[in-house]
């Protein structure tokens, strides 16, 4: 988010600027915040650039005539004033409502109040589409054995192919699966471990240290790699804290955020579900498996809301048992869900489906043709790729240091599947030593 701030001299500019300074450095991070100072003179060229403008109370009275003019020169611009103690009253605030100013500070305002304020801007940036924000997606399990891990690993290379740049949270915390199976692991975990135990802050540097790229486009964040802070992350109330961050830091550096629960519930996974824009259910078409959702939907309904926020993943035990609508049509009667929960397809009975962990390839490029083109429509129907996409397309992303750049200069235009996996899997201890 683009912040100008205008003020009548360098001084009062810089004692504006001073308030974003004192924001904590993570809050700057995840709002993605970046400032810009200018004069009266200058602003006009400026405000086309900008997201808010931010007009400090040197202007004066002039303060409302700046406003009136960013509202024709930028009419999508947010404006936020600061006045003086002793003009701040009625008068101010009727004046600057009547141009569009949308706040109203004292000089002696807190900080924190301005924080506030921008956090309400980004959100309402957010839901316009205005700002960069990766999708999340919580994939989650009424019971184990159903291919949750599987499908995560599917969907990152699908996310991959065409050029998405992708995390993997890997929240099995106990067996660690989807990081076995990709053959990850390193120092890179500790990271994951100081943020629980609170002796490193959650911010862009710290995040490009836990992570541990398997591609161009994705990158690994594994579990805490002690048992304590395991238990912390995903058992105690601090842990909601930290998923959002998590979370929230990553929705600005990806195009995907890709999170394997491990069917786990508790306070973090429940953040998770709640902050997810889908919730992704993996079930298989056995009895057990019918019952066990069954009884799951009746945990997660409510963190959820929306059914439209719920979808049900069918990952066949063999060619003979029911078909999505034949599971939904079991459900419906006691949760009502709608029709939205069950619009995927199953993916198609595999054999090999369990052969995939260590050996370089996915359920998505192990699989049949009819397996890639499934996964395909799953990842367009998830909004993980676009309806036009085609692999090796390139779309403005970010880095892990927040910077803008193309796809072209992350990895070749063109990427394949046979591309991916030999980067991710040609050297056996590559991912772990970085």
């Amino acid at each position: 988010m683009k912040l100008l701030i205008v003020d009548s001299t360098n001084e009062s500019q810089a004692f504006c600027a001073r308030r974003v300074e004192s924001f904590g450095r993570s809050d700057m991070e995840m709002l993605d915040l970046k400032v810009k100072l200018v004069n009266e003179q200058e602003f006009s060229e400026r405000v086309v650039e900008a997201d808010v403008l931010v007009i400090g109370s040197g202007v004066g009275e002039r303060a409302i005539a700046i406003a009136r003019q960013a509202q024709v020169l930028a009419p999508w611009i947010q404006v936020v004033m600061f006045v003086s103690d002793s003009s701040y009253g009625g008068g101010a605030f009727r004046s600057a409502h009547s141009v569009g100013v949308r706040k109203v500070f004292p000089d002696s305002a807190s900080p924190l109040d301005f924080l506030q304020e921008l956090v309400a801007i980004h959100s309402d940036f957010r839901k316009e589409g205005r700002t960069h924000e990766g999708r999340v997606i919580a994939v989650v399990q009424a019971k184990g054995g159903v291919g949750a891990t599987s499908a995560a690993a599917a969907l990152a290379e699908v996310c991959s192919v065409y050029n998405r740049r992708t995390m993997l949270w890997d929240l099995d915390v106990e067996t660690h699966d989807l990081s076995r199976s990709l053959t990850v692991n390193g120092a890179e975990a500790k990271v994951v471990s100081a943020w629980v135990n609170g002796s490193r802050d959650i911010d862009r540097e710290s995040m490009r240290d836990a992570l541990v790229p398997i591609s161009s486009d994705v990158s690994v964040l594994m579990a805490p790699d002690k048992f304590a802070e395991s238990i912390d992350l995903v058992c105690h109330a601090d842990g909601i804290g930290i998923a959002q961050r998590i979370v929230e830091l990553s929705r600005v550096l990806f195009d995907v955020v890709l999170v394997d629960t491990c069917g786990r519930l508790g306070p973090a996974t429940g953040a998770l579900i709640r902050s997810a824009d889908v919730v992704l259910v993996v079930i298989d078409d056995t009895i057990l498996g019918l019952t066990a959702v069954d009884l799951y939907l009746n945990f997660i309904k409510g963190l959820i809301g929306s059914p439209d926020r719920l979808c049900f993943l069918v990952n066949p035990c063999s060619n003979a048992l029911m078909t999505v609508q034949q599971i939904a049509a079991e459900l419906e009667p006691a949760h009502r869900l709608g029709s939205a929960p069950w619009r995927l397809p199953a993916l198609p009975f595999e054999t090999k489906a369990a052969l995939w962990p260590g050996s370089g390839q996915t359920l998505y490029s192990m699989g049949s043709k009819s397996m890639r083109q499934t996964f395909d429509k799953i990842a367009r129907e998830l909004g993980l790729i676009g309806v036009e996409d085609s692999p090796g397309d390139s779309a403005g992303s970010r880095d892990v240091n927040g910077a803008a750049g193309s796809r072209a200069a992350m990895r070749p235009r063109g990427g394949t599947t046979t591309s991916w996996l030999s980067r991710m899997f040609g050297k056996k201890g590559e991912a772990s030593t970085r």
